[in-house]
């Protein structure tokens, strides 16, 4: 059987022909990997809202959101191109780029180094001295792990006198209440907030002695990525950037709509505790330097100084040159909040 065409119907042939041969193309998303430095927890929050509300999306970005086990661990990953970016402790960053790691800062996400050691109160802990002859738990991956040298250092403490008892991270917690260590460490807008609430729950009090409060003034976590990347892929690094620093505005402005995007695409995790870290780590990604410049922006001074902590406190050799560790090319129409 022979179909008929009309002439009409020729033209609407040859017209969908031209429009599928010259029309827009449906280009398809970046894979990216992006591995977070710890386990999932409110800190995230930004993150998974610029993946589910759609802020990678519409950049042509696919996301895969991966669970970290330490900021050295994140670091080396990028460095080895294991994932395309990471999220993790400056500092440690820098502890990796001593060694001829690649993994270069792009972005900052915590204005200030808010790590801590966790303990009991009735521990004997009181001052950074009295952690001598105390039991850590941790591992080696662990930034608390690979900072103890530098707050050892700025705060005057013997290091060597410390027990290392090295274990995973999901035992630490009821490692402390039992009283098996006597502490570990943890970030503001993470582990603090986690056991401070867990505490209550049990009617124990959990202490801190913060980082920056012991003499080590740094920058905190940052986005990091490969030297290749950054030089053969520029424009998905600002597509990234973009993304996660507009996610980062909203959240801030609807921290409430931002907490359920969270809670939908993790609901086994605590809603108390998450949006605990989750309003600590907001307050600590903006401050008068982002309203100026912009959300994730290097001051190039403070970089300097956080570098020369590393260089000093964590003997790296060769030391490592600060001009290289950082660039502020990706966060120039950042929000400013």
């Amino acid at each position: 059987m022979r179909i008929k065409i009309g002439a009409t119907g020729l033209v609407g042939i040859f017209i969908a022909a031209v429009f599928l041969a010259f029309g827009p193309k449906v280009m398809a998303a970046d894979q990216v990997k992006f591995r977070m430095d710890w386990i999932i927890g409110g800190q995230y929050v930004p993150f998974y809202v610029a993946r589910d509300k759609g802020f990678f999306e519409k950049r042509g970005l696919d996301v895969t959101i991966l669970e970290g086990r330490g900021s050295l661990q994140s670091a080396t990953m990028v460095d080895a191109k294991q994932v395309d970016y990471s999220f993790g402790d400056f500092v440690t960053a820098v502890q990796v780029m001593s060694k001829g790691g690649k993994n270069r800062s792009i972005a900052v996400g915590m204005r200030d180094n808010g790590g801590g050691y966790i303990f009991l109160e009735g521990s004997g802990i009181k001052t950074p001295k009295d952690l001598e002859g105390k039991r850590f738990g941790t591992n080696p991956a662990d930034f608390g792990s690979v900072l103890l040298p530098a707050v050892a250092a700025a705060s005057r403490i013997d290091a060597k006198k410390i027990i290392i008892s090295t274990m995973e991270p999901a035992v630490r917690t009821p490692a402390l209440f039992e009283g098996k260590i006597d502490f570990i460490a943890g970030a503001n807008g993470s582990s603090i907030q986690r056991m401070a609430i867990l505490g209550e729950k049990q009617g124990k009090k959990v202490r801190y002695l913060f980082f920056k409060d012991m003499g080590l003034k740094a920058y905190g976590h940052v986005l990091q990525a490969h030297e290749d990347l950054i030089k053969k892929n520029p424009d998905q690094l600002q597509r990234f950037v973009d993304a996660v620093f507009e996610a980062l505005a909203w959240t801030v402005k609807n921290p409430k709509e931002g907490l359920e995007i969270f809670m939908k695409a993790n609901p086994q995790i605590e809603r108390d505790i998450t949006s605990a870290q989750m309003e600590a780590s907001l307050a600590n990604a903006h401050d008068s330097v982002t309203k100026e410049h912009g959300l994730g922006y290097f001051e190039e001074a403070k970089v300097k100084a956080s570098v020369e902590v590393a260089n000093k406190y964590l003997e790296l050799s060769p030391s490592v040159d600060y001009k290289i560790t950082y660039t502020n090319q990706f966060v120039r129409k950042t929000p400013r909040i």
